[in-house]
């Protein structure tokens, strides 16, 4: 069974990049129950340590980002609009007139993003997505002082209004399944290893500010220094009619995607080829599981692997992908059968791991 529950409360509470607050209570609470251990650190990543049952056995690290893209309010109009500043890869096209939360001191203010009434579009702007400089909040306000005595102020931070949806028994639509789904993923790992123990010993960690600087798990990391470490992200599904044939091959159903490329291909120009026995005995576990499993090569996507494969002189990792439709967008689309399998192939590559495990690049 899935837990629809947890993972729609885990969808629901705001986390926006740098204003991850709710959730970090919440991931610390959740954590406490079946973890040794659980710390927060100073940026706000919560850990929570699983002691093996081998003390000769190496420590693994297994993680999520609990954070989401969403904007940040950049202006107050005189006459009470809002103008927008965005975190993260939020695209314009997917919020126009979409309602919002603004998340103020005094509580949640709602608000839709404006947009020109589809009548008086010049023909020039018909099929075109505007600016996000010049998109701007409606929250009901008619002054700069109304707008101010609801507690907005600048630098509050907005996301989507909540919108989880279970379709045709098969398919979870909502809001930050990336990566709410890899956090629910972590936690159910957790909960059933405390009744499993692993040999090694096992970090699991809820980390933040990947959708802004994807580097906010880092200090983890230099803390830690485990010997190995598995991402769990969504992955971009191509089973759809305008992306058939267009990247890699990742359906829904179909069980979870190994990353075998991720490469941002803008910016930093940085990506993460990951360990190739790493790989290996990933996908050995699933087959031996017979856990069915797919194959992503992801130009255009970064993740946090791209910069923790460099600490402490070299950390293999290898990130699983749950497929993921409409990424970025306010409604995002998983399967439950991937949450349910790539669960499976954390719970039984962790416990495969013993004192023996190693890695090599001679070979």
């Amino acid at each position: 069974m899935v837990n629809l529950d947890l993972l729609k409360e885990l969808a629901e509470i705001p986390a926006v990049s740098g204003n991850e607050g709710k959730l970090i209570k919440f991931s610390k609470e959740y954590m406490e129950k079946y973890a040794d251990e659980v710390s927060v650190d100073d940026l706000g990543n919560v850990v929570g340590l699983l002691r093996g049952t081998d003390k000769e056995a190496p420590d693994l690290l297994a993680y999520a980002h609990m954070d989401e893209i969403g904007l940040m309010v950049r202006r107050i109009e005189e006459n009470g609009f809002l103008r927008v500043e965005r975190i993260g890869g939020i695209d314009t096209k997917g919020l126009l007139s979409r309602e919002v939360r603004i998340i103020t001191d005094n509580g949640v203010v709602e608000g839709v993003v404006g947009v020109k009434s589809h009548h008086v579009l010049p023909d020039e702007e018909k099929f075109l997505a505007p600016p996000y400089e010049k998109l701007y909040l409606d929250i009901g306000a008619n002054s700069f002082e109304e707008a101010t005595d609801l507690g907005i102020k600048v630098g509050d931070m907005i996301t989507y209004m909540p919108n989880f949806r279970v379709l045709n028994n098969r398919l979870v639509s909502s809001k930050t399944m990336d990566d709410r789904a890899g956090v629910f993923t972590v936690f159910e790992t957790l909960a059933r290893l405390n009744k499993e123990r692993p040999k090694a010993t096992v970090y699991f960690v809820a980390s933040v500010q990947e959708e802004f600087s994807i580097r906010g798990i880092v200090p983890v990391f230099y803390k830690l220094k485990p010997i190995a470490t598995i991402n769990i992200e969504v992955a971009i599904a191509t089973d759809t009619p305008d992306l058939a044939g267009v990247a890699a091959d990742v359906r829904l159903g179909k069980g979870p995607a190994i990353y075998r490329f991720s490469f941002h291909g803008r910016g930093t120009l940085s990506g993460n080829i990951p360990h190739p026995q790493l790989v290996r005995l990933v996908e050995k576990t699933a087959e031996e599981s017979n856990i069915p499993f797919q194959r992503e090569v992801a130009r255009g996507a970064i993740l946090e692997s791209a910069y923790i494969q460099w600490e402490h002189g070299g950390i293999p990792c290898v990130d699983l992908g749950i497929p993921c439709r409409y990424l970025h967008y306010a409604n995002e689309v998983v399967s439950i059968e991937d949450l349910k399998l790539t669960q499976e192939l954390l719970v039984r590559f962790l416990n495969s791991v013993d004192r023996n495990f190693k890695l090599t690049r001679c070979e």
